[in-house]
């Protein structure tokens, strides 16, 4: 097992070199400018078995506070392509309320991958993809990754917390496929740990509602 694991971060750590995270803010940044590229709420990349080809960056509009404007930020041959993907005040509800400060990001998303299947075999859990969320800690404001986890049906069986600044493991929680205790069975402590472990995966749950508002923004951007 130990051998397996060594052998799988290795190959996403070389990975890593060449889906390097900062390349986003910098795409961005070379799209829209520094401005939107320094106001990024959050990073998502979806549904992947290795490192995404495809983030979506979500930025706080550095003229209109109330606003969110979405983009997508693609990798086409070896360079990343930022395109606009919408924006509105009500795109992300909830959205986090603090920017991603990506100087403090020292662990990329590959490396929180390696992190979260350590856990996952500790937890003697197994998982296929993983969809990605990168934002910055409402307290301390250390950016972290919110790693969902999940097997060949797409079925979330985890999910795990990892600080991009230190790789540290903050939180996890593992989802088993039947739950194998009844309500009666389960004690008042486990209830609570349970209530909490529901509210910390809650606060990950930011709704993407680009489909639904799409302002004009971007509409200008490109007149």
């Amino acid at each position: 097992m130990k051998s397996t694991l060594f052998a799988f971060a290795c190959v996403l750590t070389s990975s890593s070199m060449l889906h390097a995270n900062p390349e986003i803010p910098r795409a961005v940044a070379q799209s829209f400018g520094e401005a939107v590229a320094g106001n990024i709420l959050l990073l998502k990349g979806t549904g992947t078995t290795s490192e995404p080809v495809e983030w979506v960056a979500f930025s706080r509009d550095a003229f209109r506070s109330d606003e969110v404007l979405r983009i997508t930020v693609k990798l086409e041959g070896t360079q990343w392509n930022a395109i606009p993907a919408g924006a509105g005040s009500k795109i992300l509800s909830p959205a986090p309320n603090r920017t991603v400060d990506f100087a403090r990001l020292h662990e990329r998303s590959a490396d929180a991958r390696v992190v979260a299947a350590k856990a996952a075999a500790l937890a003697q859990s197994s998982f296929v993809s993983v969809d990605y969320q990168l934002a910055a800690n409402a307290e301390t404001g250390i950016p972290e990754w919110g790693l969902a986890l999940k097997d060949d049906a797409g079925y979330e069986v985890g999910f795990c917390v990892v600080s991009a600044e230190t790789g540290a493991l903050s939180f996890q929680d593992w989802t088993p496929r039947i739950a194998m205790e009844s309500s009666f069975e389960t004690g008042e402590g486990e209830r609570v740990a349970k209530s909490v472990k529901r509210t910390a995966r809650k606060a990950w749950n930011w709704t993407d509602k680009a489909r639904t508002e799409t302002k004009s923004f971007f509409r200008e951007l490109f007149r």
